[in-house]
């Protein structure tokens, strides 16, 4: 996509540490919340179900989320810490520079999986209220066709076609953390549209509509359980129905990016004001955290899986008993 050099946007001053801190430690606590997640989906049979398995292709998503945010982060510091470029951010965005390979990369993955982490989170409730209506694992191969289709398929289509506008790259932290995404250099309303299309539209498009699958499954389970007086009737179970919050976990974590996002297509200064910087904070942690917060979720809180890992781990730290002495020979 060919871009004159009419951005409004003006260099941006170098990230404060903290805002670096915080994508380094979410990037790495979603890092080991996922390997967490798998490792319980491998060893406790009593989560091995369809659900859990919705939420390993989620974590797969948003781990490969927060390894690209980490190694955007990395880059960053690379560029503007440890070596100190200061010129570097203003040189590419005034002669509308193609971006390194790390950051086309980076950029390329992160769309994908939080397109795909979008998807994902979207069908898990789509799944769950099947679920509770139809009284059985909603999970036909059909189904299941669909799922993947959808949740890999439609991101993938959506991030190849911004590949091939050539729109991906250095962000230049418009409504971002420290890593790249859509080129800051375009003109500012293809820049918003074009990160509308491959991510904020659809991540508030996956707000509304988990909001309204919570809210439905809220009224169903009430309804059902003043009719039964018990909740035998539930295809899930008990620790299964945290996966309704599901909806809270990614508006908690992902709103300060949105609220950004959308005053920045408001905001006729270019200068960030305080506002703006408590949001960068919270965002960068935020958008790396989802794996975390599913680990706590749906590891830590549900009994079953956190009974059973604690069993585990207490057989394998048991010391084993030594046998037993022979009897001394007397003289």
């Amino acid at each position: 996509m060919s871009s004159n050099n009419s951005n409004d946007t003006t260099p941006t001053s170098q990230l404060p540490p903290s805002v670096l801190i915080c994508t380094f430690v979410s990037s790495l606590l979603s890092i080991v919340g996922a390997v967490v997640i798998f490792i319980t989906y491998s060893l406790v049979t009593v989560a091995r179900n369809q659900t859990r398995r919705l939420l390993v292709y989620l974590t797969i998503a948003d781990l490969m989320t927060a390894v690209g945010n980490l190694v955007g982060a990395s880059r960053y510091v690379y560029i503007y810490v440890i070596k100190n470029e200061t010129e570097y951010l203003f040189n590419r965005q005034m002669q509308n520079v193609t971006t390194d390979a790390v950051c086309d990369v980076q950029s390329f993955v992160t769309t994908f999986s939080s397109l795909s982490s979008f998807f994902w989170t979207s069908i898990i409730m789509i799944h769950i209220l099947m679920t509770l209506i139809t009284q059985r694992e909603w999970s036909s191969l059909r189904n299941r066709v669909i799922y993947h289709f959808v949740s890999w398929g439609v991101p993938l289509g959506i991030t190849f076609l911004a590949l091939s506008y050539d729109v991906l790259g250095e962000d230049f932290l418009t409504s971002t953390g420290p890593w790249c995404w859509i080129k800051g250099c375009l003109h500012k309303p293809e820049v918003f549209l074009w990160k509308a299309l491959t991510g904020k539209g659809w991540e508030i498009l996956t707000y509304f509509l988990t909001m309204a699958f919570y809210i439905m499954m809220k009224i169903y389970m009430w309804k059902r359980r003043l009719r039964f007086k018990d909740r035998s009737h539930h295809h899930l179970r008990e620790e299964d129905e945290l996966y309704i919050m599901i909806f809270f976990v990614i508006i908690i974590l992902r709103a300060a990016g949105t609220i950004r996002f959308l005053y920045a297509i408001e905001n006729t200064n270019n200068s960030p004001g305080t506002f703006d910087k408590v949001l960068l904070h919270i965002q960068s942690f935020g958008d790396s955290a989802q794996a975390f917060a599913n680990c706590i979720l749906f590891c830590i809180r549900d009994t079953a899986v956190r009974q059973d890992m604690w069993n585990r781990i207490r057989g394998m730290c048991r010391p084993v008993r030594d046998e037993e002495p022979l009897l001394a020979v007397t003289c």
